[in-house]
């Protein structure tokens, strides 16, 4: 009788201790959660994160907290976030940078960018510009190549993400003209630049479109395939009559890799019901970023097959990863 009692409080108290994991999660969350951004403040992703950031917090019912991590293509953001605890109080505002293009662009990442995170869900693509330095006689993509062949050394591109850098690098060994790429923590740093003529070169995000209609810089294009509506007036490369960049510059929402699936479900559903806000989305819209919500499944595929794409983009380019 009394190895019976022992037996059934043994798995009472079993039981008890799976239950307080269930329970904690059941209640997630219940301290503010830290959103971590590979960039500096001030630019696109920045400026995104933070926007949804409020809106998650009233939805959660605690703060969304964004940590800036700037610097190695996002090596330091994706170290803190790794070595963070999967119980959901660490979460990241991922780019393709860190996640499809970084393998690529970088040799030893001290982790693997999909298998190593876990995704939650999609946000939407940023949109690029082609920039110069409006003292320049650059007033489109054929005489940037026609430039830079006839004054070898003299281009310096300024970039502080993965496109920034390969669809410039690309777009010089296509166009046979030499050019440096500088590395910068945050793209308001590289725009005082080109302005004052330190670089000529950059693909500015839609946070810095104001800068080209005021004239500080000279738009001669979007990146995209399709014209952006933050600048309409601006040509896509293939109306600029030069091949278009492949890769997808998207940015979705990750965690630390095995995050309990309720709360990455719980995270999903909070996220995709923010992007379908009107006043969300036209604030970030105002960014020129296009929408483009995703499940927890859909922004995996994506990551992986862009992956591939980044690994053909940089081979082709002849890139020799840092």
């Amino acid at each position: 009788m009394l190895e019976a009692k022992k037996a059934f409080m043994r798995k009472l108290v079993l039981a008890t201790l799976l239950a307080v994991p269930l329970f904690a999660q059941a209640q997630y969350p219940t301290k503010p959660i830290r959103a971590v951004v590979a960039f500096g403040t001030g630019g696109t992703t920045d400026v995104t994160a933070r926007i949804i950031a409020a809106a998650l917090s009233q939805s959660l019912g605690q703060q969304v907290v964004i940590d800036n991590k700037p610097g190695a293509d996002g090596i330091v953001a994706g170290q803190e976030v790794v070595r963070s605890a999967p119980d959901g109080y660490t979460i990241w505002f991922a780019t393709y940078t860190q996640i499809s293009a970084l393998p690529s662009l970088r040799k030893n990442v001290p982790f693997d960018p999909v298998a190593d995170f876990t995704p939650i869900g999609g946000i939407g693509n940023f949109s690029f510009f082609w920039a110069v330095n409006p003292e320049l006689p650059i007033k489109n993509l054929k005489d940037l190549a026609a430039y830079g062949r006839a004054n070898p050394g003299k281009l310096n591109a300024g970039s502080s993400g993965a496109a920034a850098t390969m669809a410039p690098t690309a777009f010089a060994r296509a166009e046979k003209f030499d050019l440096q790429v500088v590395a910068y923590k945050s793209e308001t740093t590289a725009l005082n630049d080109l302005v004052t003529g330190r670089i000529q070169l950059m693909l500015a995000s839609g946070t810095l479109a104001q800068h080209l209609r005021d004239g500080r810089a000279r738009g001669i294009a979007t990146l995209g395939n399709q014209r952006s509506k933050a600048l309409p007036e601006l040509p896509t490369m293939a109306e600029s009559g030069v091949a278009p960049f492949p890769a997808v510059p998207w940015m979705g929402l990750f965690g630390p890799g095995k995050m309990p699936r309720e709360i990455v479900e719980r995270l999903s559903r909070e996220l995709l019901a923010v992007l379908k806000n009107p006043e969300v989305r036209e604030r970030v819209e105002r960014q020129a970023i296009d929408i483009n919500p995703l499940t927890q499944e859909a922004i995996s595929a994506l990551a992986k097959e862009q992956a591939e794409v980044w690994r053909r983009i940089t081979k082709e380019a002849g890139y020799i990863p840092e």
